[in-house]
Formats: structure tokens, C-alpha cells, sequence
């Protein structure tokens, strides 16, 4: 047995989970708003230009006006708040799965004020702990802790990864299934090639920027999290049968965890309803798999 299910469920790290939910909720209204702009904006304005041609430099003039607004200030605020809940989130795995700070990896820890700030807001915004408890699975506090660790570990990067695939499958059909749609009007108000371009295409260039830009992000990121779960599933198996000490384990998830930490900093948001939409059924292949890990650690073990 080990600590990790009482560790992650104790006051100070249930502190820091709130206060990583609400930075992240907080991106995810930035989000809202750069699909808003990026992606529901042009697409009522190519809409209307096609039928209303006084408005149409307008529309073109706003696509452009949005793209900007998009690089230079809406994405940079998602990133900054996505860099910090990384901060946080590294915190947390330093206390329950004690792996130990890397400076020059995470650079300086998440400094306290944000964290207190981010807690408070999540109560005011009536956040409850029920969705916080347990958040590694409790089958990983059977083993000893050098394997519930990489347990905890491989759990992180098959829930990230498989729900970034999703997500990816959504992005296509918001990237090619939007355009489609504005063409099929255009051809059916008879627009000439010279009145699409400006009608259609320029205007929704948002669109095709956001979707394209989003998916591959995603892409890139389940695809990292397939490689590192290749090496975590071989820790897994060199640590079952005892071919590396405690003490070779730990330097091995550290490298893990450096890993982990750099997706979580630099990897895209993902819609919340995407998220509530799988997390029941995700949930439960987690905690499968999970026992399914310590039972083949309990078979070896007899």
C-alpha cells in the first residue's frame, strides 16, 4: 500500500486542484470568445454578404480586423493561463506522487497569490470538491509506490491523449463542414468566382485558420502523448519485475514528468462540453485500467 489516494484528497492539494480548475475555466472563456469571434462572427457575416453585397468589404475588413485580434491578444491569454495551471498541476504531482521539483524544466513554482486568488474565485463561482476527489485512480495506492506512481503517470497520458482525439474529430467537422456549407450557398445565389473569393472565402478565413490551427495542435499533442505512454508502459514493465531499484524508478518518471509537464504547457484547450460529454465513460476506462495494471503486479508478486 501506499499513500497516493489519501495524499491527492488532503486540504493543500485539493487547493491546488481548485485553483487549477478556475484558471483553466477562465481560459476556457477566453476560448469561447476566440471561437465566438474566429469562428461564429464570420460565419453570420459570409452568410449575410452573400445576400447583402453593401456589407461585404465589411465582412472581409472584420475577418482580417479578428485574425489579428486572434494571434495577438486572444491567443497569448489562453497561453499564459494554460501555462499556469501546468505550474500548478506540477505542484500537485510533486506532492502526491512525490517527484521532486525541476527548475529548469517548470522553471519557478506557481507563486502562492495566484493560487489563493484562483481558489477564492472557484468558491465564488460555487465550484464543489466532489469532482476533484480521487483524482488518480484508488487502485494505484495498492502497490508500492514507485508503481502506483507510474500508474498515476500513464493514467494522465491515456486520459489527455484520448480525449485530444476526440476533440480532433470535431475539429475536422467544424474545419470542412463550415466551408462547405458557405459554398453550397454560394452556389446557390449564382456567385461568380470573383464575388466568392471576396464574399466567401476571405471572410471565413477565421474559420479555416481557428479549425486548422486547433487540430493540429491536438494532433501533435495525442500523437506526443502516444510516445510517452510507450515509455511509461516500459517503466511499467521494468518496475514490476524488479529491474530497476526505487531509487532508478524515480529518476526514470522524473524524466516522465518532464515530459508530462511540457504538454501540459504548451498543448491547446479543449471545449468544457467536449470534456463533460466523455468524462463519465473515460472515467471508468481509467479506473479499468488501472486495476487491470495492479492485477498484473499482484499476479507476479504471488
Amino acid at each position: 500500500m501506499n499513500a497516493i489516494p489519501e495524499r491527492q484528497n488532503q486540504e493543500p492539494q485539493l487547493r491546488l486542484l481548485r485553483a487549477r480548475k478556475r484558471i483553466l475555466d477562465d481560459a476556457s472563456l477566453w476560448l469561447v470568445v476566440q471561437f465566438s469571434l474566429t469562428v461564429v462572427m464570420p460565419m453570420g457575416l459570409t452568410i449575410t454578404g452573400i445576400f447583402a453585397q453593401s456589407i461585404r468589404p465589411w465582412a472581409a475588413a472584420a475577418a482580417l480586423a479578428v485574425t489579428l485580434l486572434d494571434v495577438l491578444i486572444l491567443d497569448r491569454t489562453q497561453r499564459h493561463r494554460i501555462r499556469l495551471s501546468a505550474k500548478i498541476a506540477e505542484k500537485f504531482d510533486e506532492a502526491v506522487l512525490q517527484v521532486p521539483w525541476n527548475k529548469l524544466v517548470a522553471g519557478k513554482s506557481a507563486p502562492y497569490p495566484d493560487i489563493a486568488s484562483a481558489e477564492r474565485r472557484w468558491a465564488r463561482w460555487g465550484g464543489k470538491d466532489d469532482k476533484l476527489r480521487d483524482w488518480y485512480p484508488v487502485a494505484a495506492g495498492r502497490p508500492p509506490h514507485h508503481l502506483g506512481r507510474i500508474i498515476c503517470q500513464r493514467t494522465n497520458l491515456w486520459y489527455d491523449g484520448e480525449l485530444r482525439r476526440h476533440y480532433g474529430r470535431w475539429l475536422i467537422g467544424i474545419g470542412v463542414g463550415l466551408p462547405m456549407i458557405l459554398l453550397a450557398i454560394a452556389g446557390y445565389v449564382g456567385l461568380t468566382i470573383d464575388s466568392f473569393v471576396t464574399t466567401v472565402l476571405a471572410p471565413a478565413a477565421p474559420i479555416l485558420i481557428w479549425s486548422a490551427r486547433e487540430y493540429f495542435r491536438q494532433k501533435d499533442a495525442a500523437d506526443a502523448q502516444e510516445t510517452l505512454r510507450g515509455e511509461a508502459e516500459s517503466l511499467w514493465e521494468d518496475a514490476k519485475k524488479g529491474r530497476c531499484s526505487e531509487a532508478d524508478c524515480l529518476l526514470q518518471a522524473r524524466e516522465l514528468q518532464n515530459a508530462i509537464y511540457l504538454r501540459r504547457a504548451s498543448t491547446g484547450l479543449i471545449f468544457p462540453g467536449v470534456y463533460k460529454h466523455r468524462r463519465k465513460a473515460m472515467e471508468v476506462a481509467m479506473n479499468d485500467a488501472a486495476e487491470g495494471y495492479v492485477a498484473e503486479w499482484e499476479a507476479l508478486d504471488r
